[in-house]
């Protein structure tokens, strides 16, 4: 009787502790990216799935700050305009479980060369959307969009997420659900992984 009170007294500490950090993330935008646009994402995925984030932006990474921000969002091709020590930053961080999600990525050129900066012993995958969306928990009706999705994984976890030809952000903007819900379950397959 004690064990089974004491072992749910821990799983209830477990689980208490895990929506509190769960509650604390934060999406760090980097670049041009539409604060407001990406929060409205956000509260959408609180609405539907009661994860709870913040967007913040205008930050300089360092290395004293970067692992607050286990999500960060780089919009409209700002990744190339990213100092050599902002790459270095990013990479430890990416290899350490981080994710770094392109968002409008238009050039497969500068694409790839960043890649082979950033993290040059690892290939990208295409990940298509059927594959990618496969558990579909959000209802993205996958007839109706299409997004060009190419990934890199870290020990079989992804750890940056290249959308190529679209801006999420800008679909956000104009309240575009289907999109809302791309964002959403992005996030959801990112933090259950």
């Amino acid at each position: 009787m004690v064990k089974k009170i004491i072992t749910i007294l821990g799983l209830i500490i477990i689980s208490f502790h895990s929506t509190l950090f769960a509650q604390n993330q934060k999406v760090l935008l980097l670049g041009e990216c539409d604060k407001e646009s990406t929060t409205s994402m956000l509260n959408y995925l609180n609405q539907k799935a009661k994860i709870s984030l913040s967007a913040e932006n205008a930050i300089q990474i360092s290395t004293e700050n970067i692992s607050s921000y286990p999500i960060i969002l780089i919009c409209n091709n700002d990744y190339l305009k990213l100092a050599n020590t902002e790459v270095a930053l990013l990479q430890n961080h990416l290899k350490q479980g981080g994710f770094l999600i392109l968002d409008n990525i238009t050039s497969d050129y500068t694409f790839s060369i960043f890649l082979n900066k950033i993290l040059p012993e690892f290939k990208k995958q295409s990940l298509p959307m059927d594959t990618f969306f496969k558990q579909n928990l959000f209802n993205i009706n996958l007839n109706e969009v299409s997004v060009t999705l190419e990934g890199i994984f870290i020990n079989n976890k992804l750890a940056l997420l290249g959308i190529k030809k679209t801006s999420l952000t800008n679909q956000w903007k104009e309240g575009e659900e289907e999109f809302f819900k791309i964002g959403s379950s992005i996030i959801f397959y990112n933090l259950t992984r």
